[in-house]
């Protein structure tokens, strides 16, 4: 089937795709298109998109249904800057680069905003409401108020970090694809030289860094860790305010009957026992809602603790975005720009004859084919390492889910309910199968959620190990058939050089353009061979302290022992039982004066009370005490747990510092060397003639460029010498 029917197809599965608002993942439509020829999820896919979306006049549908399988960008915009190198628009693909570098500058200055806002004072604002006051649940509802604007933050943190690594892969890939062509470059012109000069010239393959070392904070896997607990904050939340406001309701209609059922005989023993009631109710809200803000701390230490670590990292990635964006893409630029156009002055007429001979021109064109395929084929490789490093990602992350979720999984199928044996059903006249269908339709709301998910991640994982193995297999093919390119290549430039006959006035011609040459080669393959710091390939590591906030287990059981102490040796008597009353009837008497608008009196005189009322209202009082002891117990451990998330958080702020340090070092490293890189590029760019840009970019060589001295030249031109380039 020829191009055109293949993006009739794909032009109709994106109409399909942006009709549903769906996408397609790079494997999707790889396996959609076998029937038409493609063979595998590879380089190719990307290149039948985009020849579509060409075809079709840059159709919106194409450039938006199909996307990479990390689901980080689309395919139109992955391929735009390898199809500008291929159709030699290299001014175009470079301004693809230079633009994806802004973009990833714009996300660096997003994540900066996140940074900049204090997670931990990240509270609602806002007076309580009145009801909320009276019932007791002002707290939990503060709690949970509070939880919600950390959580928040801290999603659109992980959010920003997210997108500034998408960037910066983006960066890395436009880098990889640049240096392809570079490599191509160095080729090309090696083999001139070695055409003419033989083996007194050695051409050495680029050792190309593998930037899939570089590691990548798993802020999607933090971000459930997160969520999960303040899930099980706002779910604590939501039942303590529904408990709290019921025991309102109850104690308040507990204490209007107590003070009811005593007022006609004694209106202070009912607003005694009123009030005991009402205070034990705010004492019980206050020691439950202490709870939640312990837990509340918790969780603001573990935020505390990722966010420093992705704050961390941040420092991290823009260092290695700032050396391609200030050193490394600017000299492939730069180089790309010029190298070939130097080379070609001269040098490259001069080897051109060498190839006019009707028994070389056929095998230098075999040559080029050669080049040509390899440089493709070395492309398509550099795809599947990619994307072996996503499906192991992948692979790695549902294991993990599904480990977590197997008990889970395991026990809701369990729980299935049985259906009942026919003879059963009879024996009960149709009451099993009735409570069988009831069971079912509980469990089946309950569990069956759960199931499907966990069954639905595990065809994922069976699918991905297979694109994983795929991709596997493919990169050990592509390596069989790059080498038998390379073994034809190396045996096509042996026969060329076996029939050229290189004079040794050719030779003499050449020698002049040869350290030109030779530095340009050198150069090429030095930015080809751009590295990082291996410090830079890992994640930061920010020590653990998330436990300091649990209390230790020698303070704990001193607590414990002290507040049993306490309940052990407070208790009320008669003396307490009568001294309440009296303040109560005293209290009672001066709100009754103020409102009849006289002066208080002395003190009343306690009324004779039975000692049955006696007892109820000590026992009232005896359990509002208790109640106070363990609010007091809540409290100092709350205290604890916040005094021990303010030591953890000062201990991830100095770890923090240390980092930023530490990456500030790179920054200014890179400052100095961009400064200096960008007064070369002006001369560069403003040289008056090609001797003077050759002269400055020589100096783009962190090893100073590279010279022959005249007796270099003696030696090289009589054998003793060989040259690497």
């Amino acid at each position: 089937m020829g191009n055109q029917e293949i993006y009739k197809v794909i032009k109709s599965i994106a109409d399909e795709l942006c009709r549903d608002n769906k996408t397609f993942l790079r494997a999707d439509l790889a396996f959609e298109l076998k029937k038409y020829g493609v063979k595998s999820d590879s380089s190719e896919v990307e290149s039948l998109v985009f020849g579509a979306y060409s075809f079709y006049k840059n159709d919106s549908n194409i450039s938006i249904a199909f996307v990479t399988n990390n689901s980080r960008t689309t395919l139109v915009a992955d391929y735009k800057l390898n199809n500008c190198l291929e159709q030699r628009r290299m001014d175009d693909a470079l301004a693809i680069a230079e633009n994806e570098l802004q973009v990833t500058a714009n996300s660096f200055d997003t994540l900066q905003h996140m940074v900049l806002q204090n997670l931990e004072t990240a509270m609602v604002q806002g007076a309580s409401k009145m009801t909320d006051v009276l019932t007791g649940t002002s707290g939990a509802k503060e709690v949970r108020s509070k939880a919600s604007a950390i959580f928040d933050r801290y999603t659109k943190l992980v959010e920003a970090y997210r997108y500034a690594e998408d960037n910066v892969r983006d960066n890395i890939s436009d880098f990889t694809s640049l240096r392809s062509d570079i490599e191509a470059t160095y080729r090309e012109y090696a083999m001139r030289l070695i055409d003419i000069y033989g083996d007194s010239i050695k051409m050495v393959s680029p050792e190309l860094f593998d930037f899939n070392r570089i590691e990548w904070l798993d802020v999607d896997n933090m971000l459930k860790e997160i969520e999960l607990e303040y899930n099980r904050i706002q779910e604590k939340c939501g039942f303590l305010i529904s408990r709290i406001s019921e025991s309102f309701r109850t104690s308040l209609q507990e204490s209007m009957n107590a003070y009811k059922s005593t007022a006609n005989s004694n209106k202070t023993l009912g607003l005694a026992m009123a009030g005991l009631g009402m205070l034990n109710h705010y004492m019980v809200a206050s020691e439950e809602t202490n709870q939640l803000r312990g837990d509340l701390q918790v969780m603001q230490t573990s935020v505390k603790h990722d966010a420093t670590r992705i704050k961390a990292d941040m420092s991290r990635l823009l260092v290695i975005y700032k050396t391609l964006n200030d050193i490394v893409i600017p000299k492939a630029n730069v180089y790309l720009r010029f190298a070939s156009r130097l080379m070609d002055s001269d040098f490259k007429s001069m080897t051109d004859t060498l190839y006019g001979d009707a028994n070389v021109r056929p095998l230098e064109e075999e040559r080029q084919a050669l080049l040509r395929q390899i440089k493709s084929i070395e492309v398509e490789m550099n795809d599947h390492l990619q994307n072996i490093d996503v499906y192991k990602s992948m692979v790695a992350e549902l294991t993990t889910m599904l480990e977590s979720k197997r008990p889970s999984y395991q026990k809701a199928k369990s729980r299935k309910p049985s259906k009942p044996f026919f003879l059963v059903n009879l024996l009960t006249f149709g009451n099993a199968n009735r409570n069988y269908y009831r069971n079912y339709s509980e469990w089946d709301a309950a569990c069956a959620p759960l199931i499907r998910e966990y069954d639905n991640m595990l065809v994922d994982l069976k699918l991905d190990k297979e694109e994983l193995l795929s991709h596997q297999e493919a990169v050990d093919m592509v390596k069989s058939e790059h080498s038998r390119l390379s073994g034809r290549l190396d045996a096509v430039s042996r026969d060329i050089r076996s029939r050229i006959v290189s004079s040794d006035n050719l030779k003499i011609k050449t020698l002049k353009y040869l350290r030109d040459v030779v530095a340009m080669l050198k150069l090429g393959r030095e930015i080809a061979e751009s590295k990082l710091d291996d410090k830079l390939l890992r994640t930061v590591e920010i020590s653990d302290f998330k436990e300091t906030t649990k209390m230790p287990a020698d303070i704990e059981e001193n607590l414990t022992e002290f507040t049993n102490v306490l309940a052990d040796n407070l208790h009320v008597d008669r003396r307490m039982t009568n001294r309440l009353l009296d303040d109560v009837a005293e209290l009672a008497g001066e709100n009754n004066k103020k409102l009849q608008g006289t002066q208080p009196q002395q003190k009343a005189k306690t009324p004779a009370y039975t000692e049955e009322e006696l007892d109820m209202v000590e026992a009232k009082a005896e359990k509002t005490l208790q109640q106070g002891i363990a609010l007091f117990d809540s409290v100092a451990r709350l205290k604890l747990q916040q005094l021990n998330g303010r030591i953890a958080a000062a201990a991830y702020d100095e770890q923090l510092r240390e980092y930023t340090k530490t990456f500030k070092g790179y920054l200014d490293k890179i400052d100095d060397k961009s400064a200096y890189l960008r007064k070369i590029f002006t001369r560069i760019n403003l040289a008056d003639n090609e001797e003077e840009r050759r002269q400055a970019m020589e100096m783009l060589s962190d090893l100073s460029g590279y010279s022959l001295s005249m007796e270099d030249f003696t030696d090289f031109m009589n054998g003793n010498k060989q040259i690497e380039l």
